[in-house]
């Protein structure tokens, strides 16, 4: 009989069909509304009456209900002619009865509402079916544990008409129930929640008919050949039928969700954009409700479609499906479903962001959106563990494909729904490269702290990792540098930290997709190399630069903590690696100074836990080891005459001993070796023996005034020297005492202040002895300051007259040379020198001449009169000590060697304000000022304005005059 059903609210004239269904008995009615009578017609017509708002026909219509609930509506695939001795019907029947009263309770007239009992109905049939399917399941198995045989499965009729009942039950849901969600949300639940689980038995039950299909031809093709398997092969084919059909039933269904989801989330969207909602809190609470329950379906409906893409792709006998597949396969599926996950992460960002300075009438908008992000990501995590324990690893590596492929859609996420500083308004479309960080951290997160062990292809999560790190990490730049940074941004880019640590370890050693698995020692190999690799490619964006040098410390002090070996000598080759590298001739010079800032934070750990102590013993160690084996104290180490000679690639078999090396590469090794020596130090850990003998030979012919060691003139810039000076002042600054750094490199001992006119000798020396190469005497010069500012922090006491005069002298030959230059090495000494002279100052006596300490604060007034920002700016934490240092009478000698921009920069800098030195005043708001003004207050911003609590504040720069500072007479003075 036909299923169509339609409510008549008009009273029926047929008085003698009316008077023939009350004479019948209520379970003669009930059966013809159910479908199982013979009368056609009377059935039709019956199904028309059940629901109107009379008495009768409401009882019958709930005693068609209280049928399907008894023995007679059990629901078993073991009867498929009827069972006339337990009464049980056919299982077809039986779901045509749940769909023919489904469909009168949709159909109800507007005084019976019935779409409870339809949700209750549609729950109830799910379950049977379920049951059913699960049951059979369980015969299947037991039969074959007991034989193999063919005939001992169950029949080809039952089968054929258990995938009738199935597929006839998708169809309803498709024809009859979807257009009625719109209308009756409550269906939404009952009806979807009961299709998931009725299409994952059913799945599961057809993968297990496939795989005993594939032991039997496997059992029997030896013995009978292919010919005597053709009935095999129309089981296979007819199976495979009922699989297209079932995909293409959960395309659409994944489709109808979608668009249901879609709706849901931009109603949520336009709440966030005016920041209220539109009809009511509680409408938007729903409507969150509602997305969560499509998220967990849609999840569900994936992994069955998952499973049935993976199964019609099997490499077994049965495998006769490419005829029958269509587009519904996972990699498809994922770029359809992961753009409206990742929106969901960005909503749920906003609606963080919001969360804390939103008002009372706001909050619960906010509240409503604020966990969508973690449930996606916590929902899609949880499938692919489990996806995990099956052992199908192939659809996270699509997940990490696709989630690289995401684009925003819809033209309406260009709408703004946060602001993050003043007027600058962030839309939908802006965050999400910020949404799709959130997402994955959520999947990987899940992922990596699950209990089984899994393999991702090294080529998904390289190519995953790089897309995050490379091209959305800068995206999300401007919310994290601007004045008031987005504290959600911040959050997801610190867990972003961890996933890119934990993505180093679980990387798989396969070389071009081969399954071939590799040893501990050849996997962490690779690792460190694809570690080392983005380094290299990280310079181009200082967030993304400062996140990977954060993953790789995480990698090693993780490590160094663990109490195993393999995981320690993860540590040590990692850090060899880049040590390595930093003493190459051949590496980049972008890339040498990446890892030497990130050697130099293993060296000086901000904490003192147990895994950064030894990290950074163990980096000493390796250091050590590398700066020996790299034989650079062995042969000469020249300067590159020609820049272009960088660019070329490595090649270790042509490498030469006398090849040379940029003033970049000379000054970060230099930097390096420092911080090596100082931390040696510092640790009471020995030094390399060959360096120790060198840097013996070096001192001996300083502290004989030989200003040359006699193994070392093959080169007058022979940069071996600075390597060694660079030594010795790191041994200078660890040790802090002249007698402790001689006993360590083996020289007879003298007193500090010999030491100190030796070293000072010595540079004077070298200032004055000027070769051809400007890069080269650039940074000789910067070494000889800092050599002298390392030998004064040794002397107990102020400086005598005559050092300070000295060094007066002799910071002015080295400002000279530097603002007669313009090269980057020229740069960088004219900080160095004002450095040096400004640290000077903690160190003069109070009965010093005004002559010296003129000629010390005049010989750097050269740099600072530049009206560069650039130079000045820098510069300003050292003047402000050197002006603090002086003894009280000495410090009204400063204003008139201080150049006027200067005075200015200070007095607003330690008042908390911004003085432009292109514009010459003080910057109220920085927004409003012409680029190059901009650009300075930034600069300042985060060089300058740091001193607010300064001892100067209240009392040098706080008023006109101050009794208690002779500076503010000095600038009274002077500005008369």
């Amino acid at each position: 009989s036909t299923l169509s059903c339609g409510v008549d609210v008009a009273t029926s004239n047929n008085t003698s069909q009316h008077r023939t269904t009350m004479a019948s008995s209520s379970d003669d009615v009930a059966h013809q509304l159910l479908g199982w009578s013979s009368d056609g017609e009377h059935a039709a017509s019956l199904q028309s009456r059940a629901t109107h708002d009379t008495n009768d026909n409401l009882d019958s219509f709930r005693r068609a209900v209280d049928i399907l609930s008894s023995k007679r509506g059990q629901l078993s695939f073991g009867c498929a002619e009827g069972d006339a001795e337990n009464g049980m019907i056919n299982p077809l029947l039986v779901v045509k009865g749940y769909c023919r009263l489904i469909k009168c309770s949709l159909a109800a007239a507007a005084a019976v509402d019935l779409s409870k009992d339809a949700g209750d109905l549609l729950k109830h049939l799910g379950t049977k079916l379920n049951k059913a399917l699960q049951e059979q399941k369980i015969e299947l198995n037991k039969q074959n544990a007991k034989s193999t045989k063919q005939n001992d499965v169950p029949s080809k009729k039952k089968k054929s008409l258990r995938n009738k009942v199935v597929l006839f039950y998708f169809k309803f849901i498709e024809d009859v129930v979807h257009a009625q969600i719109q209308k009756h949300i409550r269906l939404l639940g009952p009806t979807y929640r009961s299709v998931c689980d009725v299409a994952a038995s059913f799945i599961a039950l057809l993968q297990a008919e496939k795989k005993q299909m594939d032991e039997f031809v496997t059992t029997f093709l030896p013995s009978i050949g292919w010919e005597g398997l053709s009935a095999v092969h129309n089981d296979a084919t007819k199976l495979m039928k009922v699989w297209k059909d079932a995909n293409e039933f959960f395309g659409r269904a994944m489709l109808h969700l979608l668009s249901l989801l879609d709706t849901h989330l931009q109603k949520m969207h336009q709440a966030l954009v005016s920041k209220q909602s539109q009809t009511s809190d509680a409408s938007i609470e729903t409507t969150s409700r509602v997305a969560t329950f499509l998220l967990a379906r849609i999840t569900s409906l994936l992994f069955v479609m998952k499973e049935l893409d993976q199964a019609t792709k099997s490499n077994k006998f049965v495998a006769s499906a490419d005829e029958y597949s269509d587009n519904n396969d996972i990699r498809a599926i994922m770029k359809t479903i992961l753009p409206r996950f990742v929106k969901m992460s960005c909503l749920s960002l906003v609606a963080k962001e919001n969360l804390e300075q939103s008002v009372d009438k706001q909050r619960a908008l906010f509240e409503a959106i604020v966990g969508l992000g973690s449930k996606a990501g916590n929902s899609l995590g949880k499938m692919f563990s489990r996806d995990v324990e099956l052992s199908n690893e192939s659809a996270i590596n699509v997940v990490l494909d696709c989630l690289i492929e995401v684009t925003p859609k819809d033209e309406s996420d260009y709408a703004a729904v946060m602001d993050i500083e003043n007027e600058t308004t962030v839309s939908l479309r802006d965050l999400f490269p910020l949404g799709r960080l959130s997402f994955a951290n959520m999947v990987l997160g899940k992922l990596f702290t699950s209990s089984q062990t899994f393999q991702i292809k090294v080529g998904s999560m390289s190519s995953f990792c790089e897309a995050m790190l490379f091209e959305d990490v800068p995206k999300c730049y401007h919310l994290v540098a601007s004045a008031t940074p987005c504290s959600q941004a911040t959050e997801v880019l610190r867990n972003f930290i961890d996933i890119l640590e934990s993505a180093g370890h679980f990387i798989a050693a396969k070389r071009d997709d081969q399954t071939i698995q590799s040893s501990v020692s050849t996997e962490m190999m690779h690792q460190h190399h694809v570690l080392v690799r983005w380094m290299h490619l990280s310079q181009s964006n200082p967030l993304s630069n400062e996140l990977l040098l954060r993953a790789v410390q995480s990698r090693i002090l993780s490590s160094c903590s663990a109490d195993d070996q393999n995981w320690y000598h993860d540590a040590s080759n990692l850090i060899a690696l880049m040590s390595q590298l930093v003493f190459h001739q051949e590496t980049d010079s972008s890339h040498r100074r990446n890892i030497s800032i990130m050697l130099m934070r293993l060296l000086t750990p901000a904490t003192h836990s147990r895994a950064s102590e030894l990290a950074k013993s163990l980096t000493i160690e390796v250091l050590w080891r590398e700066f020996a084996g790299s034989n650079l104290l062995s042969h000469s180490v020249l300067l590159s005459s020609n820049e272009s000679r960088r660019k070329r690639k490595r090649k270790r078999s042509q490498n030469k001993p006398d090849e040379s090396f940029s003033s970049s590469d000379i000054q970060i090794m230099c930097c390096v070796l420092e911080s090596l020596a100082s931390a040696a130090c510092t640790s009471q850990l020995e030094i390399d023996a060959v360096a120790r003998e060198k840097i013996k030979s070096l001192w001996e012919g300083i502290l004989s005034r030989q200003a040359k060691s006699s193994d070392m003139k093959s080169d007058e810039n022979d940069c071996r020297k600075l390597l060694l000076i660079s030594i010795s002042i790191g041994l200078l600054k660890g040790t802090s005492n002249v007698v402790n750094f001689l006993r360590m490199i083996d020289v007879s001992e003298c007193s500090a202040t010999i030491f100190m006119e030796k070293a000072l000798s010595h540079s004077e020396a070298q200032v004055g002895d000027v070769t051809g190469d400007e890069i080269y005497n650039s940074l000789a010069f910067n070494l000889c300051s800092s050599l002298v500012g390392a030998a004064l922090k040794c002397i107990d006491g102020e400086l005598s007259e005559s050092f300070v005069s000295r060094i007066g002298k002799l910071a002015k030959c080295i400002c000279n040379f530097a603002v007669s230059k313009s090269t980057i090495e020229a740069i960088s000494l004219q900080r160095s020198v004002v450095q040096f002279v400004c640290n000077v100052g903690i160190q003069i006596q109070s009965g010093c001449s005004t002559q010296a300490v003129e000629s010390l604060a005049g010989s750097i007034s050269c740099i600072l009169e530049k009206s560069s920002w650039y130079h000045i700016s820098p510069n300003l934490s050292c003047l402000e000590c050197f002006i603090k240092q002086h003894p009280s009478h000495l410090t009204l000698l400063l204003p008139a060697s201080t150049p006027t921009s200067v005075k200015s920069l200070l007095a607003s800098r330690v008042q908390g304000k911004i003085f432009s030195l292109v514009d010459n005043k003080v910057i109220d708001e920085p927004q409003n000022v012409p680029y190059s003004t901009f650009q300075e207050s930034c600069f300042l911003q985060e060089h300058c304005s740091n001193k607010r609590r300064s001892m100067l504040t209240n009392s040098c720069f706080g008023s006109e005059s101050c009794p208690r500072c002779n500076f503010c007479l000095a600038r009274k003075m002077a500005k008369d």
